[in-house]
């Protein structure tokens, strides 16, 4: 391995350059180069026409198989190339790690200047070298290069304000977000992304989040609700709406449902929704609580604040999901619930369409002509799974292979280049479990709260008795407090 000692003071800058040279070392040793390679295969092959071979996908696991990035297990040229660039923007990032005193302008302004970029750009970079100097463990998680700087710079974005005090406890949060737990797993997408460094930091310091519109008094112009109106072409009306996110949810699935319902666009739903000519059309959002943080999800959207208490007191039933399966080929409404909270999102790679709005897919041929075939899935929960109309089709047309396996993971194999990854669910109740630790826990607050109920009731009745002992007759019965 070649070490590359650099001039800067902080240890992630030596990593980020030892693995990046590391990486160029290894290819030489072996003779290959990913980048000629690659230039190689497109001049051969432009468009995949030679490529004619699709295997049959084995999708068998390897209980021995460690744990990793399908980007870094993969020996494809294109995952190659992608990794030497995220490690050389990573190496830019710890090239260029101001130090607090830095002046900002200057700063950025000379690292634009030698790098060709714009000074936005020198600080995303300058801002990702400070976060990863800031979280050590965090640091060495994306020390392989599987993370790109689009990622890298929502992890910075969302912690730049952690305090000294929990930065270990959001450090350690990260890492094990940003730690593989499946051979071949996909990377997070930045939305996914965004939303688990979010909660992990809401958990451990939720003022270093950034500022909640509905948690304010008077929130500002720019974040206050709005409706406006541009009536000034003849032709048609624009109608400007701004409502929270979690609002927006709502009022999208409300939409989308009047619009399939009759069969129109958005617009025109709107428009018959204002009029109140939609019929019948009803529309169910799920939220997700869990009984032992008390965190709510919207879908797939974390609450909290005034949002979480606004969806609490909208919620009309309340049900206790678990896994089933039935005869028939549809799923149920709270088949499907489940399944989106489980999922997520649409479990194709790279895809992070909601699962709430996401088609049901059967992973395996729902054979209706032989119902008595005992190969032949029901409709069961564990053996569906979400995918989104566009990816939905794929599978159909037999460009992507799928298998769900128990622990709720699904290995997908590219028909057209037969590589094989793994992705994980994402939604609240992906690990919705019960450990031992977990029923412990319940149990001894349950009892807690049993016996602070007992005293109290015990309190009430010592106090009714020495009131009633020391009745001196002079009072009405009605002045005794019980």
């Amino acid at each position: 391995m070649t070490t590359v000692t650099t001039t800067k003071r902080h240890a992630i800058q030596e990593m980020a350059f030892n693995a990046l040279f590391d990486q160029i070392t290894t290819d030489i040793d072996l003779g290959e180069g990913a980048l000629l390679d690659l230039t190689l295969n497109y001049i051969a092959d432009p468009d995949g026409e030679l490529t004619t071979h699709r295997p049959t996908p084995d999708h068998r696991q390897d209980p021995d198989a460690p744990a990793g990035w399908a980007i870094l297990t993969n020996p494809d040229p294109l995952s190659t190339a992608k990794t030497t660039a995220n490690l050389l923007d990573l190496s830019l990032a710890a090239a260029v790690t101001p130090d607090g005193t830095d002046e900002i302008r200057r700063t950025t302004a000379t690292i634009a200047r030698r790098l060709g970029i714009t000074r936005g750009k020198a600080l995303t970079y300058c801002e990702i070298g400070t976060m990863l100097t800031r979280l050590p463990a965090t640091a060495d998680a994306v020390a392989g290069g599987a993370f790109s700087l689009d990622l890298l710079r929502i992890i910075a974005d969302v912690t730049c304000c952690v305090a000294t005090t929990y930065l270990d406890a959001v450090d350690t949060g990260i890492a094990a977000l940003l730690t593989p737990t499946r051979p071949d797993q996909v990377i997070p997408g930045p939305v996914i992304l965004r939303r688990s460094v979010t909660a992990i930091v809401g958990t451990c310091q939720p003022t270093a989040l950034p500022v909640d519109p509905d948690d304010q008094d008077v929130p500002p112009p720019a974040l206050q609700t709005d409706f406006s109106i541009d009536t000034r072409n003849d032709d048609y009306t624009v109608f400007h709406i701004t409502v929270p996110a979690d609002e927006g949810t709502g009022v999208t699935r409300i939409v989308d449902a009047v619009a399939d319902a009759h069969d129109c666009s958005r617009a025109t739903a709107f428009t018959e929704l204002c009029h109140g000519a939609v019929g019948d059309v009803q529309v169910t959002l799920n939220c997700y609580r869990n009984i032992d943080t008390g965190q709510t999800y919207l879908e797939n959207r974390w609450l909290a604040g005034i949002a979480e208490e606004r969806w609490i007191r909208r919620v009309t039933h309340l049900t206790v999901p678990s896994h089933s399966a039935h005869d028939s080929r549809f799923i149920t409404d709270n088949q499907r619930a489940l399944l989106a909270g489980i999922d997520g999102t649409c479990r194709t790679p790279g895809c992070e369409n909601p699962a709430a709005t996401a088609d049901a897919d059967h992973v395996h041929r729902f054979d209706s002509d032989h119902p008595d075939n005992q190969d032949t899935p029901r409709t069961d929960t564990e053996k569906m799974q979400s995918l989104c109309r566009a990816c939905h089709n794929d599978k159909t047309r037999g460009l992507l292979d799928y298998t769900r396996h128990p622990d709720g993971t699904t290995s997908v194999t590219s028909i057209d280049d037969g590589h094989t990854v793994t992705t994980v669910p994402t939604g609240p109740m992906a690990r919705a479990i019960t450990t031992f630790d977990q029923s412990l826990a319940r149990r001894v607050a349950a009892r807690a709260e049993h016996e602070e109920a007992r005293q109290a009731w015990k309190a009430i009745t010592s106090m009714a008795l020495t009131l009633a002992r020391t009745y001196d007759g002079k009072r009405g019965v009605r002045d005794i407090p019980f």
